[in-house]
């Protein structure tokens, strides 16, 4: 039960005053959303930003990245024209050579014993002309 606020008041300003309390406490709630409603906007806001910042950084990033496979397919487009075949020449030269002194090495010693042989046969000679045993 209600006390009365004035032992002596109306009713009806009772009424009015309790109205009153209540429309002044509606108002509290109303003004309590409404700064719920406006931190949820300026926190939904914020997420926006927040989103649509990544999504420019990750448009950069694809961009970025995009740039870096052209560039690595115009490296390996590059090498496969002009460093591999110059890396081929250079292999044949090389084979080139290594077969050339294999040829010199052999022919070497080929020459170094025939003319041991010769050595040999020219000494037998010269004993043999001098007639020396």
């Amino acid at each position: 039960m209600v006390t009365p606020l004035f032992s002596d008041a109306d009713p009806t300003n009772e009424v009015l005053v309790r109205l009153g309390e209540l429309s002044a406490g509606v108002q509290h709630l109303v003004r309590d959303f409404g700064d719920e409603k406006i931190a949820a906007r300026d926190n939904r806001a914020a997420m926006h930003r927040r989103l649509d910042e990544q999504a420019r950084e990750l448009a950069a990033l694809k961009t970025e990245l995009t740039l870096s496979r052209q560039a690595v397919e115009d490296m390996a487009r590059t090498q496969s024209e002009t460093v591999l075949p110059a890396v081929a020449d250079w292999q044949d030269i090389k084979t080139t050579g290594l077969r050339l002194v294999g040829v010199l090495a052999i022919g070497g010693v080929s020459l170094g014993a025939t003319l041991a042989w010769f050595s040999d046969q020219a000494a037998a000679f010269l004993r043999h002309w001098l007639r020396i045993d």
